[in-house]
């Protein structure tokens, strides 16, 4: 696949993700980590504004020019129109088995009803969440594992993940990992056992 970096290109072929915040940097980041790994993905918003839109139009633009599927879909933030987001995802690549949570707050584990019975669900926790919301999400991903879902956090540096001060027990991959690396370790079966872990992406 042109473009793809070597050793990623079909570490995720066949499978479809969901990436939800991709107007922020590193929402669009994951997104492109996940297709040049050969999976198909859509992207969603946290705003139904007109950046917003832009934005997940030209991520998924560059998802194409991948060979992936790509789809965009706007979306306020809400469980409401998350959950529209999920169905309308699932509609048109098939069964989500990758979700990508790139938002300031947690929603309710039901939000996501129409992912696969064994999603790998990562809360991305970014340098510009304040430490209380990066907290809260920590906890909430806590909460997901729990649930019996095989949700982890990804942090997306040190001094992020030391902003949030009290965090999940870290889990340290086989090797150093920047946030794209960290982005497919964790869609993979390579992390298959990883449960209510925090993984520190490398700057």
């Amino acid at each position: 696949m042109a473009g793809a970096p070597p050793g990623r290109a079909v570490r995720l072929a066949g499978r479809n993700a969901l990436v939800l915040g991709v107007e922020r940097t590193d929402g669009r980041r994951a997104a492109v980590a996940l297709a040049e790994a050969g999976a198909d993905v859509a992207v969603v918003t946290l705003s139904e504004g007109t950046a917003a839109e832009f934005a997940a139009n030209s991520v998924a633009n560059e998802l194409w020019a991948l060979g992936r599927r790509g789809i965009a879909l706007t979306s306020d933030g809400g469980e409401t129109a998350v959950r529209q987001a999920v169905a309308g995802a699932t509609a048109e690549l098939g069964p989500l088995c990758i979700l990508v949570y790139h938002a300031p707050a947690p929603l309710p584990r039901e939000t996501f009803v129409g992912l696969r019975s064994d999603p790998a669900v990562m809360v991305l926790v970014g340098d510009d969440d304040p430490p209380e919301a990066a907290r809260a999400l920590l906890a909430w991903t806590r909460e997901l594992a729990g649930a019996g879902l095989r949700a982890n956090a990804l942090i997306t540096s040190r001094a992020a993940a030391d902003a949030a001060g009290s965090m999940l027990n870290e889990h340290h991959a086989p090797e150093l990992l920047d946030l794209a690396g960290a982005v497919v370790y964790l869609a993979s079966d390579a992390s298959a056992a990883v449960e209510g872990a925090a993984l520190v992406a490398r700057r």
